[in-house]
């Protein structure tokens, strides 16, 4: 038993390592069904919060727009924030919004972060920031 043991600890130091370390060597192949970062398109989101009330990780929370944002198909005036520190990318979000507002894709790098802050994905604070660059 022993001897059987040593055998399997001597072949596991010899053999190539299994896992990859990622911020040294860029992440292995991706497939198609793979699921990344999503955001709310604001142009499309009528702030009915089924993707907050669906939510199983709590990770959206629906927040009031600034007084001088407004889309005309958004009547509450509310728009959902991601929070990706909290979210299991279960895609519960994509499936239940009825006006399909979630753009999905397979990005991962922005996702992880050290950074709090980074994680929470605010559409709103981005299209102003998209806004004031075409203005300038």
């Amino acid at each position: 038993m022993v001897l059987k043991l040593l055998k399997e600890t001597i072949r596991n130091f010899i053999k190539k390592p299994i896992t990859v370390e990622y911020p040294k060597v860029k992440s292995p192949m991706i497939t198609s069904h793979f699921r990344g970062a999503h955001v709310v398109d604001l142009n499309k989101c009528i702030g009915c919060s089924l993707c907050a009330i669906d939510c199983p990780s709590n990770a959206i929370t629906m927040n009031k727009l600034p007084e001088n944002v407004k889309f005309k198909q958004n009547r509450r005036g509310i728009y959902p924030v991601i929070d990706y520190g909290k979210c299991v990318f279960c895609y519960q979000c994509v499936f239940v919004c009825p006006v399909k507002a979630y753009v999905t894709s397979t990005e991962y790098r922005r996702v992880i972060t050290f950074s709090r802050s980074d994680h929470i994905e605010d559409a709103v604070k981005k299209y102003l920031e998209s806004k004031s660059e075409s203005k300038t």
